[in-house]
């Protein structure tokens, strides 16, 4: 099975056989990933090398942590995208953009008020989980519809913090 994955404004396909064998734009990756018992944590040996990777599914997409950095992941498996690619017309970006806490954390700031407008790739919310600060970005253009946080405040896992429609 293929699937097309967005990371910002990077692609990648990444192939899955039968025999678990994994394919990065066509580059054989030796790898074992084994989830932590009980949690969204999972061990990644990718080569020799371990690596720790938080996984929390979000809407529409997936945010993942690894090395201290956060990163919002769009996956797609092949069929699906040629399915989307059928439609006609230009899509209609339409509803609420939720930004929810992809894990537990203290509020550090909130850059954004209600009505504001803003733009992609805007800082809207400072979280800090584990000792690291982690900045939230709109996923779009729009106006800051929501915000559920303030400085100060104690979120858990899936908590909604901003929504831009």
């Amino acid at each position: 099975m293929k699937y097309i994955t967005s990371v910002g404004d990077t692609q990648f396909t990444i192939g899955i056989n039968n025999e678990g064998q994994i394919t990065i734009n066509d580059q054989v990756i030796n790898a074992d990933m084994q989830q932590m018992p009980d949690t969204t944590m999972y061990s990644i040996i990718i080569d020799g090398k371990s690596h720790d990777v938080r996984l929390n599914e979000g809407d529409g997409v997936y945010i993942v942590q690894l090395g201290g950095e956060i990163f919002e992941v769009v996956v797609e498996d092949e069929r699906t995208r040629r399915l989307a690619g059928l439609k006609s017309g230009p899509a209609l970006i339409t509803g609420e953009a939720i930004i929810k806490a992809p894990m537990p954390g203290v509020v550090v700031e909130v850059l954004v008020t209600e009505g504001q407008a803003v733009h992609q790739g805007d800082i809207v919310v400072v979280l800090e989980s584990m000792k690291m600060q982690n900045e939230f970005k709109a996923p779009r253009d729009g106006k800051v519809h929501t915000i559920r946080v303030a400085a100060g405040d104690k979120v858990e896992q899936n908590a909604i913090m901003v929504t831009i429609a």
